[in-house]
């Protein structure tokens, strides 16, 4: 589960630059996915840099793998980047 709040959450997940946009630039003709999983690595406080790893699948089994991290702007706010890691085929889970 992530450690953001909810309104970060869904910038993550629906906003340009989000997961679900590096998800369609690496697979533009994947027509299902799901968020399987998040993997917090460094919690995110709002004070100091944090790290997650989501995971979306897709159909056939492919899962992809995405490294989000979460700095404080200084101002309250937070900027995030999204970078793919890898993706595991449903054989080698």
């Amino acid at each position: 589960m992530s450690t953001t709040d909810e309104p970060l959450f869904r910038d993550l997940l629906t906003k340009r630059g989000g997961v679900v946009h590096a998800d369609f630039v690496s697979y533009p003709r994947s027509s299902q996915k799901k968020l399987i999983r998040i993997e917090v690595l460094t919690p995110y406080d709002h004070r100091r840099t944090g790290q997650e790893r989501w995971f979306i699948q897709h159909e056939g089994g492919d899962t992809a793998a995405y490294l989000v991290k979460l700095k404080p702007d200084g101002h309250g706010g937070t900027q995030f980047t999204v970078q793919r890691e890898r993706t595991v085929t449903k054989s080698a889970q």
